[in-house]
């Protein structure tokens, strides 16, 4: 499906591209026309395109109306990138990005980055709530995680619950930092503000108005509660064990070879690539593609369990819209 949906996109871009041109172009330059209609969709070819995915919210603290209301919304980030993404390969970015205060380059990219995680955000969401039967027990991973890093189980509700009442129109997330080895709570703003630096997110809730004020008015702590009620703690543990077996720590233990023969690159030509290479780069071959193996908790290293699980938030109302 996905293959049949880029190449219906390099078909169009192709045809709408060799049309343009032979309005513009002569019949003696045909071949002008036919070398350029091969670049264009050479760009294509290398774009990014996004598929979106299947979702199904079986919670009824969310009405009908805001859940396919909410559809709608992600379809339209994955939408607008896939139009957004090859359109920047088309782009001089040489002389384009030379002025930032009015750069189609600059614009096209922040609006890139605003519907990529805009729909990675939502993904998220959607996958780690709405869960009818959510349970926390005291010997799961999350429970274990959760309580050595904020002190108690319940401290950590109280404080990801105020990252959300602190956040206006984004999200309120949990995330694993591997430069600490540790659980932190935080709210981005508007997708792309406030995002901490290789931060894994584990737990993501929507904070955007769109997603409670329809079913909840002002109570947005009742939105809150009902979503925490019904997180889904199979999915979220086994984003953790994912998270902490990516070894993403190692990244800050990497250290610089110290070059003593430093070459300025002040007034150097804008069309010059800054970096340069001493011999060729060989092609890696390729990896066999392996399944990954199915992750255990008994894979990770052993913590104290307590004997009963500690129940979620109780406080604020559900509300149904």
């Amino acid at each position: 499906m996905k293959d049949t949906k880029k190449q219906e996109l390099l078909d169009t871009t192709k045809q709408l591209v060799r049309n343009r041109l032979a309005e513009m172009l002569p019949a003696s330059k045909k071949v002008v026309v036919t070398q350029m209609v091969s670049e264009a969709k050479k760009f294509i070819s290398e774009a990014m395109y996004v598929m979106s995915k299947p979702f199904v919210l079986k919670t009824d603290a969310l009405s009908q109306f805001t859940k396919e209301n909410h559809f709608k919304l992600y379809q339209n980030y994955v939408d607008s990138y896939n139009k957004i993404n090859p359109r920047i390969d088309g782009i001089d970015k040489n002389v384009d990005s030379l002025n930032p205060n009015n750069s189609e380059f600059r614009r096209l990219k922040l609006n890139e980055m605003h519907n990529l995680n805009g729909l990675k955000f939502h993904e998220l969401y959607f996958a780690n709530i709405s869960d009818l039967t959510s349970a926390v027990r005291a010997d799961s991973v999350p429970f274990m995680r959760l309580t050595k890093d904020f002190g108690t189980f319940e401290q950590w509700q109280y404080d990801f619950r105020a990252c959300g009442m602190a956040a206006t129109e984004g999200w309120a997330i949990c995330y694993y930092d591997p430069r600490f080895k540790k659980y932190v709570n935080c709210f981005v703003e508007k997708h792309v503000e406030n995002v901490p630096v290789l931060g894994i997110p584990v737990i993501v809730v929507d904070t955007w108005h769109h997603a409670w004020f329809k079913d909840y008015g002002a109570d947005k702590i009742g939105y809150l509660n009902a979503m925490m009620l019904e997180l889904n703690w199979a999915v979220i543990e086994q984003r953790m064990m994912i998270a902490e077996r990516a070894n993403l720590d190692q990244i800050y233990n990497i250290i610089p070879v110290q070059n003593s023969g430093f070459e300025s690159l002040v007034g150097q030509a804008v069309n010059v690539a800054p970096i340069k290479t001493s011999a060729p780069m060989e092609t890696l071959p390729p990896q066999p593609t392996q399944q990954p193996a199915m992750l255990t908790r008994e894979t990770l290293p052993p913590v104290t369990t307590l004997e009963r699980p500690i129940p979620s938030i109780k406080e604020g109302s559900k509300k149904n819209g």
